[in-house]
């Protein structure tokens, strides 16, 4: 499925809107005291509401603060005091233009300043108080576009379609769920939409019957409101978004459209769409688009995230979390009865989540070793507002499964290409550490270091910049890097902005995928759960 690269840059969004964040900073100019820019204060930010050099200042000192990755940016070269040099002027330039700066003009040069930082996380939010719009940038994305483009635009839709291997008889059983995010529920609705008006519409006027003719005159309108409300979803309008559907939904339940129905805001925000599959030969299949598994399998996880939702949802969250306990239900028969052929976890466009995901996916495969669970890398924080402030290099561990399992000695595969993020990375990685485990696919995104949901200043210097689409300056910031434990091709053990290196590499068939369903990374891993090679 070819995609435009106007898409690439919806990944940002998602990105910073999914994963977790960081804080900020120094005054350059004025001192070295640590300004609080982790919400809406007035001194931080009343002068970037109006001027294009402020808001540099806010992102630059912002960065110099709390960024984790200024060594490793000097071993390739990057001078951040240079960058202030170079560009500080051209955004006082732009406070001296003439003509109103364009969004474009405006997210150009940022692009400029925020591309050759290496961190797949970090994402930088300006308002242009010239039109009150935003613009976002981030390297990952950016190089993605510039480095990875043609691999992007072959990968498929990460709504795996296993009917190709039902009807040639290649599967024993599958169970799939979504929770319906608006994008799930309106794309589905405008699909049956446009089908009824396309049919009607093909019909000669002349012809038409009058109860046509008044189908046609009521669904023409909702097929245009419901794009109307999911293009909101494009520019990080979510709730805004969820509330105009909600009104759609309402207005025309009468109609009976499939999917056209009400949907909880919270269910959007963790919503997630997740497969079960039991190949031939007892191979189980796992496929998530987000590592949310925690809001569906954990109590603390879901009172937390879905308290006080309605008894619909509820049965929502319970449906999905019954699709992982199919997953790890299969495993543990097959494994007791020593027919397990194999596991696939797939995390091909996965943008990541919760690390506490950690113990339903690999570490519901093994044991926890003497660390109380597996070692998956080390880390190194931001510990000080000093741009070199940083701890010492820990190992960080991630969790198993407390409840009692069997460890899979079968051959493990995941399965990953260049839209794997964060936790996707983690588990791309964590499968390496694997004595049975295989890596199929392409090189991640390169977006391995973790982050942090804390809103204000914590002893990792971790929080937010100002507040996303409210103050001028909006900063997405990572708490630490990440360190393989062996080095990359590159000599690397730090991988962000390269990613993670796949032990098989297969590039998708998208030709095929796209034609009948077939597809040739899923049927590599088959092959070499069944052949060892």
């Amino acid at each position: 499925m070819k995609t435009n690269i106007s898409s690439i840059f919806n990944l940002q969004s998602s990105i910073i809107m999914a994963l977790g964040v960081i804080m900020l900073t120094a005054c350059r100019q004025e001192s070295d005291d640590v300004l609080n820019y982790a919400h809406q204060d007035e001194m931080a930010f009343s002068k970037a509401e109006s001027s294009y050099a402020a808001k540099f200042d806010v992102m630059w000192n912002g960065l110099n603060a709390n960024y984790a990755l200024w060594d490793y940016e000097a071993e390739h070269g990057l001078n951040w005091d240079k960058v202030y040099e170079q560009f500080r002027p051209r955004f006082v330039a732009l406070d001296s233009s003439k003509t109103a700066v364009t969004d474009k003009q405006l997210k150009a040069l940022l692009d400029s300043v925020i591309a050759p930082l290496h961190d797949g996380h970090l994402a930088v939010q300006l308002k242009n108080h010239a039109t009150g719009k935003y613009v976002s940038s981030g390297p990952g994305v950016l190089r993605l576009a510039r480095e990875r483009l043609d691999e992007y635009q072959t990968i498929a839709s990460t709504e795996l379609d296993l009917n190709y291997y039902a009807k040639n008889g290649l599967l024993k059983e599958c169970i799939t769920k979504s929770s319906y995010t608006i994008q799930t529920v309106a794309k589905e609705s405008l699909k049956y939409i446009d089908a009824v008006v396309t049919r009607l519409e093909a019909v000669p006027e002349s012809e038409r019957t009058p109860a046509q003719n008044d189908t046609l005159a009521i669904y023409s309108p909702i097929g245009r409101e419901l794009s109307s409300a999911l293009s909101l979803t494009l520019v990080d309008e979510n709730q805004k978004a969820i509330e105009k559907y909600n009104i759609i939904a309402y207005k025309y339940q009468y109609l009976h459209i499939p999917y056209l129905e009400p949907i909880d805001p919270v269910i959007n925000e963790y919503g997630l769409d997740i497969t079960y599959a039991l190949f031939n030969d007892n191979i189980a299949y796992l496929k998530f688009d987000g590592f949310k598994l925690s809001a569906y399998l954990e109590q603390e996880f879901i009172d937390d995230v879905f308290g006080g939702c309605s008894d619909a949802t509820k049965a929502l969250i319970k449906e999905v979390g019954d699709v992982w306990r199919a997953w790890f239900n299969a495993i543990q028969q097959h494994q007791k009865a020593g027919d397990l052929g194999g596991v696939i976890i797939d995390v091909r466009s996965n943008g990541g989540g919760f690390l506490n995901d950690a113990k339903f996916v690999l570490g519901a495969l093994r044991q926890a070793d003497e660390s109380g669970g597996f070692h998956d890398c080390d880390a190194r924080f931001k510990r000080g507002s000093g741009r070199f402030d940083y701890s010492p290099v820990m190992p960080q561990i991630m969790p198993v499964l407390s409840e009692e399992h069997v460890t899979v000695t079968a051959p493990v595969v995941v399965l990953c290409n260049c839209l794997s993020v964060s936790m996707a990375e983690h588990t791309s990685y964590g499968v390496k550490l694997f004595d049975n485990g295989t890596l199929v696919g392409t090189r991640t995104f390169g977006g391995f270091s973790a982050l942090s949901d804390e809103a204000t200043y914590s002893a990792n210097y971790a929080g937010f910049v100002g507040v996303m689409n409210v103050t001028p300056v909006f900063c997405y910031v990572p708490q630490e890097v990440a360190y393989m434990l062996s080095e990359n091709s590159k000599g690397d053990k730090v991988v962000e902005g390269y990613g993670i290196e796949p032990d098989i590499e297969v590039a998708l068939d998208d030709e095929a995928f796209e034609s009948t369903g077939k597809d040739n990374q899923l049927d590599r891993a088959l092959k070499y759960i069944r052949t060892g090679n």
